[in-house]
């Protein structure tokens, strides 16, 4: 055996042989997959392929499908971010925070972490803004920020650069590289930068 196959760390998500399907079609295969821990992975594929089944199932919101999918990573530290993201009623600041509100963080701590992050996504003056008012872009900005003020374990993106322009781009891009620890699976039509995403899975109709 060689030492440092034994000594190496196994990947925190395995997929083998994943099927999904809606009645009697197939909206998801994947063959084998795997992903290690802090590492960012891009999914991509044509629309329609799947990805965002293939990221509802790593999320553990699609449970109905056969072959394996394991994640070593609890539900609670688990965040999906969907492509079209819902925002709750009230300000800007007040989404950012509220996982951190369900997590009885300190309201000083909150309030710190919630600005550093929207600042990160360069929406900090927007902070009193209502929600309601945002543009796309505006507001897909708030919900990546409001997930990555948990840092969370997993953290999945799906298609998480649509509506934003060049500079929201870079705000996105730029904050991510803050979350080193965390495992983030990103999914996108079209091929990620590799600086991005330097690993790629294929999901194919």
């Amino acid at each position: 055996m060689n030492p440092s196959a034994e000594s190496a760390t196994p990947p925190v998500i395995t997929v083998s042989n994943l099927t999904v399907n809606k009645g009697e079609q197939i909206i998801c295969q994947i063959k084998n997959a795997t992903i290690d821990r802090g590492s960012t992975v891009g999914i991509t594929g044509p629309n329609g392929s799947g990805k965002s089944t293939l990221m509802r199932v790593l999320a553990g919101l699609e449970t109905d499908f056969q072959g394996t999918c394991k994640v070593a990573f609890p539900l609670s530290d688990r965040v999906f971010v969907h492509q079209s993201p819902y925002l709750f009623s009230g300000t800007v600041l007040a989404n950012v925070e509220y996982g951190l509100r369900a997590r009885s963080v300190s309201k000083s701590s909150r309030r710190e972490l919630a600005e550093l992050w929207m600042a990160r996504f360069g929406i900090e003056h927007l902070a009193d803004r209502s929600v309601s008012s945002l543009s796309g872009g505006e507001g897909r900005r708030t919900a990546l920020a409001r997930a990555c003020v948990l840092k969370p374990g997993l953290l999945l993106l799906d298609e998480p650069l649509a509506d934003l322009d060049t500079a929201g781009a870079e705000c996105v891009l730029a904050a991510l590289h803050e979350l080193s620890e965390s495992t983030i699976v990103i999914s996108s039509p079209t091929a990620l930068a590799k600086e991005l995403a330097p690993q790629t899975i294929l999901v194919e109709p």
